[in-house]
């Protein structure tokens, strides 16, 4: 096995929205930045489990996404790869094409990036420095790390940093569960649109916690057993509109137990092939439809988080807390998938602007590292909004930027000011504008 050591000022772990976003921002500021993902590719939940939706909820029709967000999406729409809904919430996009846009935003900044690699052993060396073991395929790397930003979603590299972490819901530490998205070919618009189903920009359809009522009848007439009251979302491709992506299972359990995890994986397959023939029997344009793909891993809602030095809580979303130390804002509704059953609790009138706290991204009693994206400091409750995709972009340009600053003035990120990561956040956004 081949040893190869690598320095860099940041070292990013995980290739979602949050982790991109990290990387590019902090290397954008001047600092050489390493990105580890453990698949093949950047996006996370966005390719890695096919989810091809960002939820980008407006307050109003103020978007408060950040600027590597938008430029994220801007390419895409370049390509041809992406629509918007009508209410302007959702960012619908094709996830291969997403995955060429992050590769070549994140060679244009300068990140090194290691896919198929995932961290090991991580040690504080007492000089305020990292020494990072990562395993690859025939390789061990020994990284020396100045400051390190966890993005992989289930704070694994938290855990291995002597990070303490919560899991799940306070009272039983159960989590939200899993979905494997599915994408079905062979959807007829015209049909559907016969059929009263409205199609957006003539092209696409799109609808969301829809079907209950066919659910009722298949699950009467015994055609019917995934744990779930209605069908999330479903959604045409940009490139193919007879294409249509399916959040409709759902999956029990723990994503961070290895058998608990590959259970999960199976079932979810198993639930897809339900999900289809429910769909060719009971909604108009899918008579014919087949199976294309399933996405290359079941897609988590929920795992664990740090314990921050603040926590956001359920209290501080629906109160419409804007913290002085925002590094960014969200206004999506709590959105929970029932840990125990088949029910949601997601309700548009309970939307709130709030902010979330630099502190939360910071974790107790260890300096020179920050959490980004879903595993920051929260509870389970919060957690069910600022989840989507959107805001663990903006989290994690804010972390980027904070491990930027805090290595070029030789602090650790505690002795960064949330003002200051602000003003250059402000910045970029007037560059991107």
């Amino acid at each position: 096995m081949s040893k190869l050591g690598h320095k860099a000022d940041v070292l990013v772990f995980g290739g979602g929205p949050a982790g991109v976003s990290a990387a590019l921002a902090a290397a954008r500021l001047g600092s050489s930045v390493l990105l580890v993902e453990r698949h093949g590719f950047c996006g996370g939940m966005a390719t890695a489990a096919g989810l091809s939706v960002f939820i980008n909820y407006r307050a109003g029709t103020t978007d408060l996404s950040a600027p590597i967000y938008r430029e994220i999406v801007e390419r895409l729409g370049r390509s041809g790869a992406h629509y918007r809904t009508d209410d302007l919430h959702c960012d619908v996009f094709e996830p291969e094409a997403l995955k060429v846009v992050l590769d070549r935003m994140l060679e244009e900044a300068g990140v090194r990036t290691l896919y198929h690699v995932e961290p090991d052993q991580i040690r504080p060396c007492g000089d305020g420095t990292w020494e990072v073991v990562c395993r690859g395929k025939n390789c061990q790397r020994t990284l020396a790390v100045r400051c390190l930003i966890d993005a992989t979603g289930d704070a694994d590299a938290s855990r291995l940093a002597g990070v303490e972490t919560t899991f799940g819901r306070s009272r039983d530490g159960r989590t939200q569960p899993m979905t494997m998205v599915a994408r079905f070919g062979g959807f007829n618009p015209v049909d559907y649109h016969a059929a009263g189903g409205q199609l957006l920009k003539g092209r696409y359809v799109f609808e969301g916690s829809t079907r209950a009522s066919e659910i009722a009848e298949a699950k009467r007439l015994g055609l019917w057993d995934i744990p779930r009251d209605d069908i999330a979302m479903f959604w045409s491709q940009p490139w193919d509109p007879t294409a249509v992506t399916v959040n409709g299972t759902r999956i029990h359990g723990n994503a961070t137990d290895l058998a608990n995890f590959s259970d999960a994986e199976a079932q979810g397959r198993k639930q897809v092939w339900q999900l289809l023939n429910f769909m060719r029997r009971f909604i108009p344009g899918f008579s014919r439809a087949f199976l294309v793909a399933t996405g290359p891993q079941i897609g988590v809602r929920e795992t664990r988080r740090i314990i921050g030095r603040a926590t956001l809580t359920e209290s501080d979303v629906l109160g419409r807390v804007i913290p002085e130390d925002s590094i960014c804002e969200c206004a999506y509704p709590i959105d929970i998938h029932d840990p125990d059953g088949a029910s949601d609790t997601f309700d548009l009138e309970q939307s709130t602007r709030y902010g979330i706290s630099y502190q939360c991204l910071l974790p107790k009693n260890v300096e020179w590292f920050l959490a980004a994206g879903r595993c920051i400091s929260a509870s389970h409750e919060a957690a069910g909004s600022f989840r989507v995709m959107p805001t663990c972009s903006s989290i994690g340009q804010a972390a980027g930027t904070a491990a930027a600053l805090a290595v070029k003035a030789g602090v650790p990120p505690s002795k960064v000011s949330a003002a200051e990561v602000s003003c250059h956040l402000a910045t970029s956004s007037l560059a991107a504008d």
